[in-house]
């Protein structure tokens, strides 16, 4: 049960660390395709990419740990 509610959490957190990493370009595909290029991740962006990962490994585990009925 505590698993359960565990990964929800997780997987909540997921989807808005996911959102948060976005970039620009959203009209490309009406307008044509961005002139932007891709920059080094750095600071904030490259924590918030480690943790995204971070916590995808969390939830996997969690996941198979279950799936197996381990926990």
């Amino acid at each position: 049960m505590f698993f359960d509610f565990l990964q929800i959490i997780i997987g909540g957190i997921i989807v808005a660390l996911i959102i948060l990493q976005q970039r620009g370009g959203e009209s490309s595909a009406l307008f044509g395709p961005a002139t932007s290029f891709l920059i080094k991740r750095r600071g904030l962006e490259k924590n918030l990419f480690f943790l995204t990962w971070a916590l995808i490994f969390l939830f996997v585990i969690f996941s198979l740990l279950q799936f197996y009925k381990i926990v």
